[in-house]
């Protein structure tokens, strides 16, 4: 049964003819599975609030609110805004990636070179997804505006040269700028009616020194993060956390930047396969994916 499409129409409301299995039914259905206490099961996927059968169910859309109960997050796939936020500042010592092969690469290569794999394999998963580039300086640069063509964002970042390093980083501007730049989608019951789209930055940072700010306060960032349709992820590049830097202190500001709980904020020390891993985590679209606390990529065997 279709369960998202029969709450859409008819709201809340609960039909008397609509059946629940007796729970009796439930127990000998588990016998015949060899099923007995405590392996009974925990956690039903196809099954609404006031109809369920076992403690747990599986939530779906819990950012909007939405009362009904489904196998998976992504029974409607809304097309995504996706704004690369890319750190071209280069700080004094900067050490290189080092590959298998021994060969040593600079940041900024690496990064454009998880980032060309990332927008390609994203767009072969859906290729009305959107992208736009961003160049994070002294100020950030709208690069180039949103494009369901990965191709042009790749050439524009083919262009893009590491920078010195400023003396501090504007968070406040940054956002100032996306809010100039997006119009999110206003939808009084995303519930019933959702939105056509939705928008999620995400902030590749790269400094080992310098501390992220809001010199202008945080009005766009507030404003943004209270829209529902708003996402932010953010992939910190640092050097090796020592005393000689500040890299633990501008992860747990990158961290407190995740006020809705949706975001992943993740991190990598000058290791190239952790860097493509992320990328590729990034890849799941943030209404089908679960939040960052409860993944899990670690595969076992069963004995």
């Amino acid at each position: 049964m279709n369960v998202l499409a029969d709450e859409l129409s008819r709201g809340r409301e609960v039909l008397s003819p609509e059946w629940i299995l007796d729970m009796k039914v439930c127990l000998d259905l588990w016998k015949l599975f060899d099923l007995s206490p405590p392996s009974y099961p925990q956690v039903e996927l196809a099954a609404k609030i006031h109809s369920k059968r076992c403690d747990d169910v599986i939530p779906v859309y819990q950012k909007w609110g939405l009362t009904s109960y489904l196998p998976c997050i992504g029974i409607i796939q809304l097309n995504s805004f996706l704004i690369l936020v890319v750190d071209v500042c280069k700080e004094e010592g900067n050490s290189p990636y080092r590959l298998a092969d021994g060969t040593k690469h600079p940041s900024m290569y690496m990064v454009k070179r998880a980032l060309t794999l990332f927008l390609l394999n994203k767009h072969s998963i859906d290729a009305q997804h959107k992208f736009a580039l961003v160049a994070l300086h002294e100020s950030p640069i709208w690069m180039h505006d949103f494009t369901n063509n990965p191709r042009e964002i790749i050439a524009e970042l083919e262009e893009l040269e590491e920078a010195a390093a400023t003396t501090h980083c504007d968070m406040s501007s940054l956002f100032d700028l996306i809010e100039q730049q997006v119009t999110l989608p206003q939808c009084a019951n995303p519930a019933v009616f959702p939105p056509e789209f939705i928008c999620r930055t995400i902030l590749m940072y790269g400094r080992s020194q310098c501390l992220p700010q809001f010199l202008e306060g945080k009005t766009a960032f507030s404003k943004l993060n209270e829209n529902p349709h708003f996402f932010l992820d953010i992939l910190y590049m640092h050097e090796t956390p020592s005393d000689d830097n500040k890299c633990e202190g501008i992860f747990d500001l990158l961290c407190g930047l995740d006020e809705s709980g949706w975001s992943y904020v993740l991190e990598v020390s000058r290791n190239a396969t952790k860097l493509h891993n992320h990328c590729g985590s990034l890849l799941a679209h943030p209404l089908q994916r679960p939040v960052q606390r409860d993944i899990s990529y670690t595969l076992t065997v069963a004995e």
